[in-house]
């Protein structure tokens, strides 16, 4: 269980991902957060640090904390640590999935551009879909993995499209802005008609956002350059609870 102030910590940092595990049953929705609180964590770690040999220590030491974790050692003071060792316990989280999420986020230290775009499907997989695989598994055992790591790929390289005002003369600047939107698009829509089960609805409800972003990134007089696409408060929670309703994302 998460304290208040991590709690608002999340809905601040990522409130789609918190506003989606709303829909969970409080137990459920409690590990969700506290899965996301340690993605935050990690997410966090270039932007508080001042070299990418301090950020390597502080992902090498949510490794070791998993080392700790997993081998059955006390877990180290940490308030995101010892509710991460329950979760992992309480819901058989596999470390190999928890690893690749670590090592997807380490690659935010790299300041080399992603070479092309199959680059950064590459990177958002390994990202926003382990979250999503990860997310579905604690509220269900049995589901379509590759469907839910397609939808969160997806819901990966719109953030990066969302985000190309502020890295497409770093990071995104070797990738062609419609290449990429086109990548998304692809993806979103070779999972999105997939029936998602209600039992893991929460995990990845937000994705239903994607189309939103995706089509207001087309209309005429957008500028990625200069612009970034937003949904209203209103039409958000109404997508998040169609998605809810009818099992489509």
């Amino acid at each position: 269980m998460l304290d208040k102030s991590r709690i608002e910590y999340l809905e601040k940092v990522d409130p789609d991902r918190y506003r989606a595990a709303l829909l969970a049953a409080k137990a459920d929705r409690d590990a969700l957060h506290v899965f996301y609180a340690f993605h935050t964590e990690l997410a966090k770690v270039p932007e508080v640090v001042s070299e990418p040999m301090i950020g390597a220590i502080r992902y090498q030491w949510w490794r070791d904390a998993l080392e700790e974790i997993y081998s059955g050692k006390q877990v180290r003071q940490h308030d995101i640590a010892k509710p991460l060792a329950h979760l992992i316990e309480s819901k058989s989280l596999t470390r190999f999935q928890l690893d690749s999420l670590i090592n997807g986020r380490a690659r935010d230290l790299d300041p080399e551009p992603f070479a092309d775009v199959q680059s950064a499907v590459d990177y958002c997989r390994e990202t926003s879909g382990r979250i999503t695989q990860i997310a579905a598994a604690i509220l269900k055992t049995d589901f379509a993995e590759d469907a839910i790591i397609d939808l969160g790929t997806s819901w990966g390289l719109t953030g990066l499209l969302r985000s190309w005002r502020y890295y497409h003369t770093g990071m995104l600047s070797k990738i062609d802005f419609h290449d990429l939107h086109q990548a998304a698009e692809t993806l979103y829509l070779k999972s999105g008609s997939t029936k998602i089960d209600a039992a893991i609805m929460p995990a990845l409800a937000y994705v239903s956002l994607v189309p939103g972003f995706l089509n207001s990134m087309t209309k005429s007089g957008y500028d990625p350059n200069a612009m970034v696409p937003e949904y209203r408060p209103f039409s958000k929670k109404w997508r998040l609870m169609k998605a809810a309703l009818t099992g489509k994302i």
